[in-house]
Protein backbone atom coordinates (compact mmCIF):
# COMPACT_ATOMS: atom_id res chain seq x y z
CA UNK A 1 0.00 0.00 0.00
CA UNK A 2 1.43 3.61 -1.17
CA UNK A 3 1.97 6.07 1.68
CA UNK A 4 -0.30 9.18 1.57
CA UNK A 5 2.91 11.08 0.95
CA UNK A 6 3.62 8.83 -1.97
CA UNK A 7 0.01 9.21 -3.63
CA UNK A 8 0.47 12.63 -3.20
CA UNK A 9 3.03 12.57 -5.68
CA UNK A 10 1.73 10.09 -7.61
CA UNK A 11 -1.53 12.34 -8.10
CA UNK A 12 0.41 15.40 -8.58
CA UNK A 13 2.53 13.87 -11.12
CA UNK A 14 -0.40 12.73 -13.55
CA UNK A 15 -1.64 15.99 -13.14
CA UNK A 16 1.29 17.80 -14.34
CA UNK A 17 2.01 15.57 -17.11
CA UNK A 18 -1.46 16.56 -18.70
CA UNK A 19 0.00 20.16 -18.54
CA UNK A 20 -3.36 22.14 -17.23
CA UNK A 21 -6.11 19.42 -18.79
CA UNK A 22 -8.37 17.56 -16.98
CA UNK A 23 -7.82 13.89 -15.50
CA UNK A 24 -10.49 11.91 -14.84
CA UNK A 25 -11.22 10.65 -11.12
CA UNK A 26 -11.92 7.35 -12.82
CA UNK A 27 -8.49 7.43 -14.05
CA UNK A 28 -6.37 8.43 -11.18
CA UNK A 29 -8.68 5.87 -9.00
CA UNK A 30 -7.61 3.25 -11.64
CA UNK A 31 -4.30 4.17 -11.90
CA UNK A 32 -3.48 4.17 -8.04
CA UNK A 33 -6.15 1.51 -7.14
CA UNK A 34 -8.06 3.76 -4.93
CA UNK A 35 -11.71 4.86 -4.61
CA UNK A 36 -13.05 8.16 -6.46
CA UNK A 37 -13.21 9.28 -2.58
CA UNK A 38 -10.23 8.42 -2.09
CA UNK A 39 -8.74 10.43 -4.47
CA UNK A 40 -10.66 13.33 -3.43
CA UNK A 41 -9.56 13.36 -0.21
CA UNK A 42 -5.88 13.23 -1.42
CA UNK A 43 -6.70 16.08 -3.72
CA UNK A 44 -8.14 17.92 -0.96
CA UNK A 45 -4.98 17.54 1.06
CA UNK A 46 -3.08 19.24 -2.25
CA UNK A 47 -5.24 21.82 -2.04
CA UNK A 48 -4.14 22.76 1.74
CA UNK A 49 -0.90 22.60 0.60
CA UNK A 50 -1.26 25.56 -1.85
CA UNK A 51 -2.13 23.63 -5.24
CA UNK A 52 -4.80 25.30 -6.89
CA UNK A 53 -6.61 22.30 -8.47
CA UNK A 54 -10.20 22.95 -10.16
CA UNK A 55 -12.38 19.77 -10.14
CA UNK A 56 -15.70 19.41 -12.46
CA UNK A 57 -18.53 16.54 -12.21
CA UNK A 58 -17.47 15.36 -16.06
CA UNK A 59 -14.09 15.96 -17.00
CA UNK A 60 -12.07 15.23 -13.82
CA UNK A 61 -9.42 17.47 -11.85
CA UNK A 62 -6.92 19.37 -13.45
CA UNK A 63 -3.78 21.53 -12.27
CA UNK A 64 -3.92 25.20 -13.00
CA UNK A 65 -0.77 26.87 -10.65
CA UNK A 66 1.86 25.55 -8.46
CA UNK A 67 2.20 27.03 -5.06
CA UNK A 68 5.24 29.00 -4.48
CA UNK A 69 6.38 27.04 -1.66
CA UNK A 70 9.94 25.30 -1.08
CA UNK A 71 8.18 21.82 -0.48
CA UNK A 72 9.88 18.77 -1.73
CA UNK A 73 8.03 17.68 -4.61
CA UNK A 74 8.77 20.98 -5.84
CA UNK A 75 12.62 21.02 -5.28
CA UNK A 76 13.51 17.53 -5.59
CA UNK A 77 12.37 16.62 -9.42
CA UNK A 78 14.10 19.31 -10.54
CA UNK A 79 17.28 19.86 -8.92
CA UNK A 80 20.59 18.52 -10.62
CA UNK A 81 22.66 17.65 -7.63
CA UNK A 82 24.53 14.50 -7.07
CA UNK A 83 24.69 15.26 -3.37
CA UNK A 84 23.79 18.78 -1.71
CA UNK A 85 19.85 18.46 -0.98
CA UNK A 86 19.30 14.99 -2.01
CA UNK A 87 18.54 14.61 1.42
CA UNK A 88 15.72 17.51 1.61
CA UNK A 89 13.80 18.54 5.15
CA UNK A 90 11.53 20.61 4.65
CA UNK A 91 8.83 22.52 7.49
CA UNK A 92 6.58 25.15 7.13
CA UNK A 93 7.42 26.57 10.46
CA UNK A 94 10.72 26.12 12.45
CA UNK A 95 12.45 27.61 15.31
CA UNK A 96 15.85 27.90 13.44
CA UNK A 97 16.89 25.47 10.23
CA UNK A 98 20.94 25.57 11.88
CA UNK A 99 19.62 24.35 15.42
CA UNK A 100 17.72 21.49 12.99
CA UNK A 101 20.30 20.89 10.87
CA UNK A 102 22.96 20.18 13.68
CA UNK A 103 20.48 17.99 15.18
CA UNK A 104 20.46 15.75 11.99
CA UNK A 105 24.16 16.50 12.08
CA UNK A 106 24.66 14.12 15.50
CA UNK A 107 22.20 12.11 14.55
CA UNK A 108 24.08 11.17 11.55
CA UNK A 109 22.49 12.80 8.40
CA UNK A 110 24.38 12.45 5.74
CA UNK A 111 26.91 14.60 4.14
CA UNK A 112 24.89 17.87 2.02
CA UNK A 113 21.43 17.26 3.83
CA UNK A 114 19.65 20.46 3.75
CA UNK A 115 17.03 21.89 6.40
CA UNK A 116 14.64 24.84 4.04
CA UNK A 117 12.03 26.61 6.52
CA UNK A 118 8.59 28.52 4.85
CA UNK A 119 9.43 30.41 8.04
CA UNK A 120 11.57 30.74 10.99
CA UNK A 121 10.58 31.38 14.67
CA UNK A 122 13.91 31.70 16.00
CA UNK A 123 16.23 32.95 13.37
CA UNK A 124 19.88 34.09 14.27
CA UNK A 125 23.03 35.39 12.59
CA UNK A 126 26.39 36.08 13.66
CA UNK A 127 26.43 36.97 17.06
CA UNK A 128 23.26 35.58 17.55
CA UNK A 129 21.89 38.47 16.41
CA UNK A 130 18.16 37.97 15.45
CA UNK A 131 17.34 37.19 11.82
CA UNK A 132 13.69 38.12 10.64
CA UNK A 133 11.97 34.98 8.61
CA UNK A 134 9.08 36.34 7.51
CA UNK A 135 6.89 33.44 6.18
CA UNK A 136 6.53 32.19 3.11
CA UNK A 137 9.35 35.27 1.25
CA UNK A 138 12.37 34.49 2.01
CA UNK A 139 14.95 31.47 1.57
CA UNK A 140 15.82 29.80 4.93
CA UNK A 141 18.28 27.16 4.41
CA UNK A 142 20.83 25.00 5.98
CA UNK A 143 23.20 22.74 4.28
CA UNK A 144 25.58 20.00 6.65
CA UNK A 145 29.15 19.90 5.31
CA UNK A 146 31.08 16.52 6.25
CA UNK A 147 33.91 16.99 4.20
CA UNK A 148 36.88 17.30 6.98
CA UNK A 149 38.27 21.03 6.60
CA UNK A 150 41.25 22.30 8.91
CA UNK A 151 39.87 23.92 11.41
CA UNK A 152 41.86 27.42 10.90
CA UNK A 153 40.08 26.99 7.20
CA UNK A 154 36.39 26.23 7.66
CA UNK A 155 35.38 29.80 7.27
CA UNK A 156 36.46 29.72 3.57
CA UNK A 157 33.45 27.44 2.87
CA UNK A 158 31.70 30.77 4.24
CA UNK A 159 33.08 32.43 0.99
CA UNK A 160 31.71 29.76 -1.10
CA UNK A 161 28.81 30.18 -0.09
CA UNK A 162 28.48 33.71 -0.60
CA UNK A 163 29.96 33.74 -3.87
CA UNK A 164 27.38 30.88 -5.39
CA UNK A 165 25.09 33.11 -4.50
CA UNK A 166 26.50 36.21 -5.70
CA UNK A 167 27.01 34.54 -9.09
CA UNK A 168 23.33 33.42 -9.44
CA UNK A 169 22.21 36.93 -8.48
CA UNK A 170 24.16 38.52 -11.21
CA UNK A 171 24.08 35.84 -13.44
CA UNK A 172 20.35 34.53 -13.54
CA UNK A 173 18.58 38.05 -12.32
CA UNK A 174 20.77 40.53 -13.36
CA UNK A 175 21.53 42.39 -9.68
CA UNK A 176 24.85 43.32 -8.77
CA UNK A 177 25.22 41.04 -5.67
CA UNK A 178 28.16 41.55 -3.72
CA UNK A 179 29.99 40.57 -0.34
CA UNK A 180 30.32 42.36 2.73
CA UNK A 181 33.46 40.88 4.42
CA UNK A 182 32.99 37.67 6.32
CA UNK A 183 29.63 36.70 5.78
CA UNK A 184 26.88 39.28 3.90
CA UNK A 185 25.47 39.57 0.97
CA UNK A 186 24.92 43.15 -0.50
CA UNK A 187 23.22 44.61 -3.57
CA UNK A 188 24.28 48.15 -3.46
CA UNK A 189 24.68 49.59 -0.07
CA UNK A 190 21.94 46.74 0.88
CA UNK A 191 22.05 43.78 3.01
CA UNK A 192 19.81 41.30 1.20
CA UNK A 193 21.06 38.11 2.78
CA UNK A 194 23.14 36.46 5.71
CA UNK A 195 25.52 33.14 6.26
CA UNK A 196 25.83 31.90 9.71
CA UNK A 197 28.44 29.18 10.10
CA UNK A 198 28.77 26.60 13.19
CA UNK A 199 30.75 23.63 13.22
CA UNK A 200 31.89 21.00 15.34
CA UNK A 201 35.74 20.09 14.94
CA UNK A 202 38.34 17.93 16.42
CA UNK A 203 41.87 19.47 17.37
CA UNK A 204 42.75 20.18 13.75
CA UNK A 205 39.82 19.10 11.11
CA UNK A 206 36.23 19.78 11.25
CA UNK A 207 33.87 16.86 11.77
CA UNK A 208 31.47 19.14 10.12
CA UNK A 209 30.19 22.00 9.14
CA UNK A 210 26.49 23.39 9.15
CA UNK A 211 25.93 26.57 7.04
CA UNK A 212 22.60 28.59 7.17
CA UNK A 213 22.17 31.10 5.13
CA UNK A 214 18.32 33.70 4.66
CA UNK A 215 17.76 35.80 1.31
CA UNK A 216 15.12 38.45 1.41
CA UNK A 217 13.46 37.39 -1.45
CA UNK A 218 10.13 38.39 -2.23
CA UNK A 219 9.85 41.33 0.79
CA UNK A 220 8.05 45.07 0.89
CA UNK A 221 10.27 47.68 1.94
CA UNK A 222 7.37 47.50 4.57
CA UNK A 223 8.53 44.30 5.17
CA UNK A 224 11.95 45.60 6.00
CA UNK A 225 10.90 48.63 7.41
CA UNK A 226 12.07 47.59 11.36
CA UNK A 227 15.15 48.69 13.14
CA UNK A 228 17.71 46.84 11.70
CA UNK A 229 21.17 47.31 11.79
CA UNK A 230 21.69 47.99 8.66
CA UNK A 231 19.76 49.03 5.52
CA UNK A 232 18.15 45.83 4.25
CA UNK A 233 16.77 45.01 0.60
CA UNK A 234 15.22 42.27 -1.14
CA UNK A 235 15.48 40.55 -4.88
CA UNK A 236 11.39 41.95 -5.39
CA UNK A 237 12.41 45.14 -4.48
CA UNK A 238 15.53 45.37 -6.53
CA UNK A 239 13.91 44.02 -9.62
CA UNK A 240 10.77 45.43 -9.65
CA UNK A 241 9.09 42.36 -9.69
CA UNK A 242 8.37 38.81 -7.36
CA UNK A 243 10.90 36.15 -7.57
CA UNK A 244 10.15 32.69 -8.32
CA UNK A 245 11.79 31.23 -4.77
CA UNK A 246 11.80 27.48 -6.18
CA UNK A 247 13.71 28.61 -9.13
CA UNK A 248 16.43 30.52 -6.99
CA UNK A 249 16.48 28.07 -4.30
CA UNK A 250 17.36 25.50 -7.20
CA UNK A 251 19.50 27.49 -8.92
CA UNK A 252 21.94 28.07 -6.19
CA UNK A 253 21.88 24.61 -4.79
CA UNK A 254 23.45 23.69 -8.26
CA UNK A 255 25.74 26.16 -8.38
CA UNK A 256 26.93 25.90 -5.01
CA UNK A 257 27.59 21.95 -5.54
CA UNK A 258 29.81 22.88 -8.57
CA UNK A 259 31.58 25.57 -6.96
CA UNK A 260 31.64 23.75 -3.33
CA UNK A 261 33.19 20.77 -4.59
CA UNK A 262 36.38 23.14 -6.89
CA UNK A 263 37.06 24.55 -3.56
CA UNK A 264 37.43 20.59 -1.80
CA UNK A 265 39.33 19.40 -4.86
CA UNK A 266 41.34 22.30 -6.03
CA UNK A 267 41.35 24.78 -2.92
CA UNK A 268 40.22 28.56 -1.51
CA UNK A 269 43.07 29.91 -3.85
CA UNK A 270 40.76 28.94 -6.83
CA UNK A 271 38.30 31.45 -6.01
CA UNK A 272 40.41 34.20 -4.89
CA UNK A 273 40.09 36.31 -7.99
CA UNK A 274 36.00 36.15 -7.71
CA UNK A 275 36.13 37.38 -4.08
CA UNK A 276 37.87 40.05 -4.75
CA UNK A 277 35.73 40.71 -8.17
CA UNK A 278 32.82 40.52 -6.08
CA UNK A 279 33.70 42.08 -3.14
CA UNK A 280 31.74 45.12 -1.72
CA UNK A 281 34.15 46.63 0.45
CA UNK A 282 37.75 46.66 -1.08
CA UNK A 283 39.42 49.88 -2.17
CA UNK A 284 36.68 51.83 0.80
CA UNK A 285 38.07 52.67 3.96
CA UNK A 286 35.84 50.42 6.63
CA UNK A 287 35.29 50.01 10.43
CA UNK A 288 36.46 46.24 11.90
CA UNK A 289 34.65 45.27 15.27
CA UNK A 290 36.34 42.16 17.19
CA UNK A 291 35.46 41.65 20.13
CA UNK A 292 36.35 44.63 22.30
CA UNK A 293 39.02 46.01 19.54
CA UNK A 294 38.07 48.01 16.96
CA UNK A 295 40.45 48.37 13.29
CA UNK A 296 39.87 51.34 10.51
CA UNK A 297 41.87 51.30 7.36
CA UNK A 298 41.47 50.67 3.92
CA UNK A 299 40.53 46.85 2.72
CA UNK A 300 43.01 46.52 0.44
CA UNK A 301 43.16 42.41 -0.85
CA UNK A 302 42.75 38.91 0.42
CA UNK A 303 45.12 36.79 0.73
CA UNK A 304 45.42 33.36 -0.28
CA UNK A 305 44.23 31.84 2.46
CA UNK A 306 40.91 34.31 2.67
CA UNK A 307 42.01 36.95 5.44
CA UNK A 308 41.31 40.30 4.74
CA UNK A 309 44.12 42.86 4.52
CA UNK A 310 43.33 46.31 5.63
CA UNK A 311 45.89 49.45 4.97
CA UNK A 312 46.60 52.22 7.53
CA UNK A 313 46.85 55.23 7.56
CA UNK A 314 50.56 54.88 8.68
CA UNK A 315 51.18 52.55 5.69
CA UNK A 316 51.41 49.54 7.30
CA UNK A 317 49.68 46.32 6.70
CA UNK A 318 47.54 44.10 8.88
CA UNK A 319 45.80 40.70 8.09
CA UNK A 320 42.57 40.35 9.87
CA UNK A 321 40.92 36.61 10.04
CA UNK A 322 37.91 37.45 11.75
CA UNK A 323 35.70 40.47 12.90
CA UNK A 324 32.62 42.22 12.31
CA UNK A 325 32.27 45.36 9.55
CA UNK A 326 30.14 47.73 10.95
CA UNK A 327 31.02 50.96 8.76
CA UNK A 328 32.03 51.00 4.79
CA UNK A 329 32.92 54.42 3.76
CA UNK A 330 30.03 56.21 1.93
CA UNK A 331 27.16 53.60 2.76
CA UNK A 332 25.63 52.69 6.22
Amino acid sequence: MSSPASTHRLILKMLKEKQGAYVSGALLAGRLGLTRTGIWKNIRTLRSMGYDIQSHPKEGYRLVSLPDLLLPDEILPELKTAWLGRSYHYFPQIGSTNDHALALAAAGAPHGSAVCAEEQTSGRGRLRREWISSPRLGIYLSILLRTPLPVQEAFQATYILALSLVKVLRGKYGLPGAIKWPNDILIGPRKVGGILTEMQSDQDFTRFLVIGIGINVNHTKEDLAGPFRYPATSLAIERGDPVARRELLITFLERLESDYDTFYSRGFSTFLADLEQFSGILGKYITIVSGKEEKRGKALRFTPEGALILGRDDGTEEAVWVGDVTRVEGTF
